[in-house]
């Protein structure tokens, strides 16, 4: 007699993929795990994307094509939650594959015996056609989730918290707190992400690396956007407000963290986008303390009296002098500092793979 499977609900976004998906969707198929149904959400693409989809939908079952007539990934998750019958949500990009055909598996296994809300592997990434592992998880999964190490590591420092690619999600707790992705430009998953961190998700992590994540320059993430500004301090103000629906005040330091790792984010893809202009910089720099939230980020994270509870001393130093200049205005030293540190490459040190990306590495 066959044991009884949980269904597992795949859901890939896919637009303009065809140089990757077929890989993506071959890596999905291979799977040992039986009990899954595979929802390709087409996002009006303008290359022969849907002519491959529906190639694998003419040969596979499992396989259900979703239109879309949004481009945006946050919108095409959306619809793909909506009409998932599975009690696990894994979310893959069209570009990604999954490099162990028994990952999904180990997922539903590990969600089933523990009962946890988030199941989250390591992964790696392909850059170039050569394989990088991550920083893992450990960085930040041995302190407790309910410390500001593990928020901090989790979604900045690390960032690994922050993807929603390559992780097992328990539908039945997505649909209790009414998470779904907000309609933003890009970064979606991170606010997602955040959500169910606030409403308390119960984390496993595996050691298998679970995913591959491709470096792929014509995506969304790698692509410069006009209103990125307004798009980071949207997702703040977001925050915030899921923050007091929740009642949780004890998480609103992630609100200052987003605000000064976007100021800083931001400041560099316009000082690239602009010729390598500081005045650029001190434009961006600028926008983020005339906000509102913004104003207030800088002057907690700056307060001596406010204490960050987080270990490394590079970071905190980092967090107190920059806010402390943009609470006084000092957009052109802060430009001029910035500047180094993308021009010395520094701040690539602070990033999962960071400058690693020019050695030869394999998995």
């Amino acid at each position: 007699m066959r044991t009884q499977t949980k269904k597992v609900s795949v859901i890939i976004p896919v637009y303009n993929a065809e140089k990757y998906i077929r890989k993506t969707l071959d890596s999905v198929l291979a799977q040992s795990y039986p009990d899954r149904e595979i929802l390709l959400v087409e996002n009006g693409c303008e290359d022969q994307s849907s002519e491959i989809l529906l190639e694998y939908a003419g040969k596979h079952d499992e396989i259900k094509i979703i239109n879309c007539l949004d481009r945006g990934a946050g919108t095409a998750r959306n619809m793909g939650m909506e009409q998932a019958a599975g009690e696990y949500i894994l979310f893959v990009d069209a570009d990604d594959y999954l490099p162990d055909t028994g990952i999904l598996e180990k997922y539903v296994k590990a969600a089933d015996q523990t009962e946890v809300d988030v199941v989250v592997s390591n992964y790696a990434r392909l850059w170039e056609e050569r394989i990088l592992p991550a920083v893992k998880h450990s960085a930040f999964s041995v302190y407790s989730p309910s410390s500001e190490e593990f928020r901090f590591r989790g979604f900045f420092g690390n960032g690994t918290l922050s993807y929603v690619w390559g992780r097992l999600y328990r539908r039945s707790f997505l649909i209790q707190n009414q998470i779904m992705f907000t309609n933003l430009t890009y970064a979606e998953d991170k606010l997602f992400n955040m959500e169910c961190y606030i409403c308390g998700a119960r984390y496993l992590f595996l050691e298998d690396i679970g995913y591959i994540y491709r470096r792929n320059k014509e995506s969304i993430s790698w692509q410069y956007h006009e209103d990125a500004t307004e798009n980071w301090l949207k997702m703040a103000h977001l925050l915030s407000d899921w923050i007091e629906r929740e009642q949780r005040p004890e998480f609103e330091n992630m609100i200052w963290y987003t605000i000064f790792f976007a100021a800083f984010f931001d400041s560099k893809m316009e000082y690239v986008q602009r010729k390598k202009s500081v005045f650029a910089i001190r434009k961006v720099l600028k926008k983020y303390h005339q906000d509102e939230l913004g104003q207030e980020a800088f002057r907690r994270l700056s307060d001596r009296k406010q204490k960050l509870q987080i270990r490394q001393t590079a970071w905190r130093t980092a967090i107190r002098v920059f806010s402390f200049g943009m609470t006084r205005r000092w957009y052109m030293v802060l430009a001029a500092g910035i500047k180094i540190l993308i021009e010395s490459r520094i701040d690539e040190r602070f990033s999962d793979t960071g400058i690693r990306e020019e050695k030869n590495s394999e998995v």
